[in-house]
């Protein structure tokens, strides 16, 4: 009777194994353009002066590292912090990308959202190199947009009135959830769970009565050209109320400018319809 040899694989067992991470980025790719462009072509020493750690303080993840994991991560389709950070615990690529440095969501959050200035600045470097690589043609150019959702909740866009009025609705529900919460309190009906559920409905309901006060003092009222006053969000007042296929969001349109010779994105920029 035949003999073969047998295998493991089908048993799902893992295996150690020895990986040169540069030789994951291979030539004639997206991932090898961006490692030998940010931090090598591209001078990111603007970002210098966001850390003050020469003398003391613990070393920081360089900016070069950073820049190459968000845009992959972007380029992947992971928009948030957190995916990219489990893209970078699981991804070769982007393991390679990083030097399998271990870098917390928190880090990435605070950097993409400090850095927009800086991120700017070298965007407009990466255009002036793929100019002189003569990349861009400078004769036709193609616009695209989308709809772009932003971290602001659509039940909190009005006008003055209409907000004036959700104030108003916010604080006759907080005065009758504490007077139902006192009278169970007296019976002796509320538990520990019910309690809880108290609280958290109150503190809620609290910070959106706090919200809508600060607001509304400093309220600017935006209109149209023809009056008529446009909508304000508390949350993100730049944003805007928008129509898509799955019904409306708050956010912005945004937009993208490329060159037709390469594709190249010459210009991007978020707006909305409330923009000045």
């Amino acid at each position: 009777m035949a003999k073969y040899r047998t295998t493991d694989a089908a048993s799902g067992q893992g295996l150690f194994l020895t990986v040169n991470l540069q030789e994951q980025l291979l030539p004639d790719t997206f991932e090898y353009m961006l490692d030998k462009l940010i931090g090598g072509k591209i001078d990111l020493s603007i970002f210098d002066l966001r850390y003050k750690n020469d003398l003391t303080g613990a070393s920081a993840v360089p900016p070069s590292v950073l820049l190459k994991l968000f845009i992959y991560g972007y380029y992947t389709g992971n928009k948030s912090s957190r995916k990219i950070s489990e893209l970078n615990r699981n991804n070769i690529i982007a393991k390679a990308l990083t030097g399998d440095m271990k870098i917390h969501w928190t880090t990435i959050a605070d950097f993409i959202s400090c850095s927009s200035e800086e991120i700017e600045n070298i965007f407009e470097k990466v255009m002036m190199y793929c100019n002189e690589l003569g990349l861009i043609g400078v004769e036709t150019f193609a616009i695209d947009g989308l709809r772009l959702p932003s971290n602001a909740s659509i039940e909190m866009s009005g006008t003055k009135e209409q907000l004036k009025k959700r104030h108003a609705l916010y604080r006759k529900m907080a005065e009758k959830h504490l007077s139902r919460h006192r009278l169970k309190d007296e019976t002796g009906e509320t538990d520990l769970e019910a309690k809880k559920h108290f609280q958290e409905r109150q503190k809620y309901l609290n910070r959106q009565i706090e919200k809508l006060d600060s607001f509304l003092e400093t309220m600017d009222v935006k209109v149209w050209r023809s009056g008529e006053e446009i909508q304000s969000n508390v949350t993100d007042n730049e944003s805007a109320m928008l129509h898509s296929t799955k019904g409306f969001i708050q956010g912005y349109i945004g937009l993208a400018v490329s060159d037709q010779k390469n594709q190249v994105i010459v210009s991007q920029c978020a707006g909305s319809r409330n923009s000045k």
